[in-house]
Formats: C-alpha cells, structure tokens, sequence
C-alpha cells in the first residue's frame, strides 16, 4: 500500500489548466460542471496523480487507461488488478495504491483543524467513540477513518456513520500530514506512511513523462 498526498497551497485553477487534454473525457466534463477554480483544480490534480501513477505502476498508456465502476460508482482500473481510491480536500489531493493481493483500499482526507458542528457529531460517532473523543482531532481521525473504510467497501458513504464503528475495524488507520489527517482501510494500512508532494512536482513529473 502507498498513500500520496498532493498539496496545491496558493496555486489557481489557471495554473493548471494547460494539463486538461491529459486527464479522461469524463473527468474534464467533471471539471467543466464544477464551480469554483479552487474545486477544479482539486479535481484535476486528482485526474492527473491517478493518470500518471496507473501509467507508472501498471505500464498502461496514458491514453489507454480505461474505468468501470462498481454498483455505487466505486472506479475500477479495467483489466488490471491495481486497487486505488481517491479523495481530496481544501488544498489537498490523496491517493492510495495498492496491489490485486492486498484487496480493496480506502483513502479520505480533512484538515485537521475542521470545524465539526454538534448535529454533524452526532451523526458520525457511535456510542463507544463517544467515550475515546475528548478533542476535534480525535473527531477527525474517526471520522476519516469511518469515510475510508467505507469507501474500500465501495458501499457509498453513509449520512449516517454511527454504525460504522472504528473500534470493531481492522486494517483501518488515521494518519498525520502536517495539516491533515488521512485515514487509509486496507491490507497494510498499520504499516502505511504518507508521501507528500507539491502540486508543482506533480505537474513536473507529468511532463518528464510527456517528453
């Protein structure tokens, strides 16, 4: 398992946006639909991170890589056993990799310092994490936790978390990145550390590549 973080820091939409002809037809259209710059550029970074770690880690070209997607939309590399999951958050983009033999991943990533309101609260902890949280950042390891083991799952995530208990989890952890917390669910997830990158480095091996 390898978890990739992609920090964008001040970056603009703008700065990126000659990287487009390079990310799927269907995440373009994404692109296109959303708002903000700051939300496409999130979603960009994310095209391009899974374009060139796919191209790296399994040998298929750029062009050729090709999606389906499980009965809640959950992305699957087509004809390849490589498991990742994506997620992203303000100023960030993670990803996780994993190998067929280490089964499904699940990846989610918050800030730290996020602030969480009492309806929000009760809807994600159970009855017994209520007990372990004393502070936002406890709040947030379980909450990341909750959202990436569901998304290894591939069941969709759940307005209501409760029932996803972090006590009765396994191969589920939260981990530090400056900022963030990143949870990560999935054979190996104990051991796994954080690789972070700027988004400048990322645009400057996609374009090694390109040469």
């Amino acid at each position: 398992m390898e978890v990739i973080t992609v920090l964008t820091g001040g970056a603009g939409f703008e700065d990126a946006a000659e990287y487009l002809p390079y990310v799927s037809a269907l995440r373009r259209d994404r692109i296109a639909r959303k708002r903000s710059g700051s939300d496409k550029l999130l979603s960009l970074t994310a095209g391009l991170l899974i374009s060139l770690e796919v191209t790296r880690r399994t040998g298929i070209p750029r062009g050729s890589i090709r999606y389906v997607h499980g009965a809640f939309g959950k992305p699957y590399l087509d004809g390849s056993t490589l498991q990742f999951s994506l997620s992203h958050t303000k100023g960030a983009v993670c990803a996780v990799f994993s190998d067929g033999e280490s089964g499904e991943v699940g990846v989610d990533i918050e800030r730290r310092d996020r602030r969480v309101s009492e309806r929000i609260r009760e809807r994600i902890l159970s009855e017994n994490e209520k007990l372990l949280v004393s502070s936002t950042e406890d709040l947030m390891r379980l909450w990341v936790q909750k959202e990436a083991f569901l998304k290894r799952l591939g069941t969709g995530i759940a307005d209501d978390l409760r029932g996803a208990d972090t006590t009765l989890m396994q191969d589920t952890e939260a981990l530090c990145c400056g900022e963030y917390l990143v949870g990560v669910s999935g054979r190996g997830a104990g051991a796994a550390q954080v690789k972070v990158i700027t988004l400048d480095e990322l645009l400057r091996q996609f374009d090694e590549k390109l040469v």
